[in-house]
């Protein structure tokens, strides 16, 4: 066989084997959230039959927008379905990637690492706040509002379910899905750290189907990945913890039981603070940064091709895209 036949056999059976792991990974995904909307559902058709049934029974007005608002403020179902959806993924990928293989350990983390990767994912809270603000009045611009899903993706937990969820249950959830499940089945196809930061952190954003929050996420994806790449996704995790459970839970309930004036010092004082702190660091770090840019980011664009043309990729995000559409309104 000559070798010009050769080398075009290996990369047919290389690209053979991108494509079949491709369609593994995320055929997972969209089972996964299948599973998860699934559930959701189910347990909000189950609660909204036993309310009407006790209402009837107790003579009461059985409001059923009042209910939904009050499902929603609960964790809406979201703890039943992560787990389902969880426990479905472990099964799916256990020939291929185990629970023990994802927590495995890798570099030693510092509290000066950490606290770097936190100043980092901070630092674009006061970006992204005017970000919010600058979509809001395009859309208005054209007679549309994002306003409420804005709004959704910036509300604190009003409830110790939700609280459980938002802060805790879901950071691990996603951190065993993204960077777990996700980012080191794109490890494993050896096409460079950057790649499997990049894509996981894409999914990661698309994954939140908000018109703005996806975008958010999609940064602070790239520091969780990161932690996960170099540390271990138990520090992704801790982060992912910070990051909703301190600066969002505990945040925002501090800063309701105060006067709007001084929250709105608390607020942006905090994230200005931090915003600062970043800057301070890219430029500090800015050699060490680059360097690591350079020697992991240099994967070939025919791999990012492959992915992203993907029928499968393609329906999963067209999917949670048009569910964020559906949080656009008209004025």
């Amino acid at each position: 066989m000559k070798k010009q036949d050769l080398q075009l056999q290996t990369e047919s059976v290389e690209r053979t084997g991108f494509k079949k792991t491709l369609y593994h990974l995320f055929g997972g995904l969209l089972i996964y959230e299948g599973i998860l909307y699934a559930a959701v559902i189910s347990v909000m058709i189950v609660s909204l039959i036993i309310f009407v049934i006790v209402s009837s029974f107790s003579n009461g007005s059985s409001n059923v927008e009042v209910f939904l608002d009050k499902f929603i403020e609960t964790d809406g179902g979201m703890i039943f379905g992560v787990t389902a959806g969880c426990l479905f993924m472990v099964l799916f990928f256990i020939k291929r990637l185990t629970l023990p293989q994802i927590f495995t350990r890798r570099n030693k983390m510092t509290p000066a690492a950490f606290f770097i990767l936190l100043t980092l994912l901070m630092s674009v809270q006061l970006p992204f706040a005017f970000f919010d603000e600058i979509v809001e009045i395009l859309l208005n611009f054209i007679g549309f509002s994002a306003r409420e899903s804005i709004e959704a993706s910036q509300a604190g937990s009003t409830t110790v379910s939700m609280m459980l969820y938002a802060g805790f249950i879901g950071p691990v959830a996603e951190e065993i899905i993204y960077r777990g499940f996700t980012m080191m089945t794109l490890e494993k196809m050896q096409c460079g750290k950057g790649y499997a930061v990049l894509v996981s952190s894409v999914i990661f954003g698309v994954m939140h189907a908000n018109l703005t929050q996806s975008v958010y996420a999609f940064f602070a994806g790239i520091v969780f990945a990161y932690a996960a790449m170099e540390f271990g996704i138990k520090w992704s995790i801790a982060l992912h913890i910070a990051n909703n459970f301190f600066f969002g839970d505990v945040l925002v309930f501090i800063s309701n039981r105060i006067p709007e004036f001084a929250a709105n010092i608390l607020n942006y004082g905090v994230i200005t603070a931090f915003f600062i702190g970043g800057l301070i660091l890219l430029i500090v770090k800015r050699r060490e940064i680059i360097g690591y840019i350079r020697k992991n980011y240099k994967t070939s664009e025919k791999y990012y091709i492959r992915t992203f043309a993907n029928p499968l990729l393609i329906i999963y995000i067209c999917l949670n895209m048009l569910m964020a559409l559906l949080g656009i309104s008209k004025i």
